[in-house]
């Protein structure tokens, strides 16, 4: 089977095949939670970490069906909010991670050097 090279080929853009209304971009935010795994529970944690105050419930809204009760639509300027505090949370917890590792490496240093250090034995006085 003869694969061709698609490095060397022209790039096109897709064609649009909807609507988009930058007033309601529900559609592409389910897309990148379903990407990233992403619960309405991180969004709420990174959006709080960014100090923006935001529940639950409208979490939850902007991933439900159009056709939802619980609906409520995400336009771009909120989705594109969304996105970077979820990129500055898993920056801030890298970073963290990190140190706790470094951490963590600096007491199991410690600890394997006092375990390897020779028993010294208490000196007493004899009369």
């Amino acid at each position: 089977m003869d694969v061709p090279n698609l490095s060397r080929q022209p790039y096109r853009r897709p064609p649009l095949l909807r609507a988009t209304d930058p007033q309601r971009m529900n559609w592409l935010w389910r897309l990148v939670c379903e990407l990233a795994e992403l619960r309405p529970a991180d969004v709420v944690e990174a959006l709080h970490a960014a100090q923006i105050p935001v529940d639950l419930a409208r979490a939850r809204s902007w991933v439900v069906s159009d056709r939802d009760d619980g609906f409520f639509p995400i336009s771009i300027a909120e989705l594109e909010r969304n996105v970077r505090a979820l990129l500055a949370l898993r920056e801030v917890m890298r970073e963290n991670q990190a140190l706790l590792a470094l951490a963590g490496g600096a007491e199991a240093s410690a600890d394997m050097a006092a375990d390897a250090a020779p028993a010294v034995e208490p000196v007493t006085e004899t009369a």
